[in-house]
């Protein structure tokens, strides 16, 4: 959604979404990823591709989403210039890193909760905390080069205006996003896409409500790492 990025106090009806990425849609509308389920819509493998030609290879009507979208309470949301580098960063630094490791904790220790609890189940998550718990690891080595390493390279390049590029340790990062878009799937095959079973307790609830938000943070994050941010220092 890059011709959003520049803009705050963003406003829109739904035929200015039908052109627009579905990554960037999730970035900008929380709950984005609510309404493309309930059309049965994929999304964390089509982040790129735009509403209309996601919509038409299923035989929907684009347009439904589209006013589902605007319909959403807490969106639409500012995102920060892609020309103020500093800013960029520090935008998903705080929205999506510090995020990321506050809700994985939160859903490792519940998610062991459910699993003791409602072991007996048999819609009961078996594996999941053990999933969630890879996934934490992986993610916060993946953040903590990008955080040592990576972004700081891009501020100073921005300082300095510098012609040259950072394609290789990008390249590294594309492929982690790679692996964490097949644990995003894994989380979904254990949880049957965030479907609860009927009579679902409480913790049972908000397990799988943290689940699907961690997925759209998820989505919503590497899609501005790969289609916005690091396009500008390959």
């Amino acid at each position: 959604m890059q011709d959003a990025l520049n803009t705050t106090g963003l406003q829109f009806t739904p035929a200015d979404l039908l052109d627009q990425d579905l990554g960037g849609l999730i970035a900008c509308f929380p709950g984005a990823t609510l309404v493309f389920r309930q059309h049965r819509v994929g999304f964390c493998c089509h982040a790129d591709q735009t509403l209309a030609e996601v919509a038409k290879r299923k035989e929907l009507d684009p347009r439904l989403i589209a006013d589902d979208l605007c319909q959403l309470p807490k969106g639409p949301v500012p995102l920060p210039d892609i020309n103020d580098t500093d800013a960029f960063i520090d935008f998903i630094l705080s929205r999506y890193h510090e995020v990321h490791r506050d809700d994985l904790a939160e859903l490792i220790a519940l998610s062991r909760e459910i699993e003791i609890v409602h072991g007996d189940h048999p819609e009961a998550p078996t594996g999941l905390a053990d999933a969630l718990l890879e996934m934490a690891e992986q993610l916060d080595m993946h953040m903590a080069k990008e955080e040592n390493v990576l972004f700081p390279a891009m501020r100073e390049m921005s300082r300095n205006k510098s012609n040259t590029t950072l394609a290789m340790p990008i390249h590294c990062m594309r492929e982690d996003h790679e692996d964490h878009g097949k644990a995003i799937h894994r989380l979904q095959k254990l949880t049957n896409n965030c479907s609860l079973p009927d009579g679902a307790c409480g913790s049972w609830r908000r397990l799988y409500s943290g689940i699907a938000k961690l997925i759209e943070d998820l989505v919503a994050h590497m899609y501005l790492e790969n289609s916005v941010l690091f396009p500008q220092f390959e």
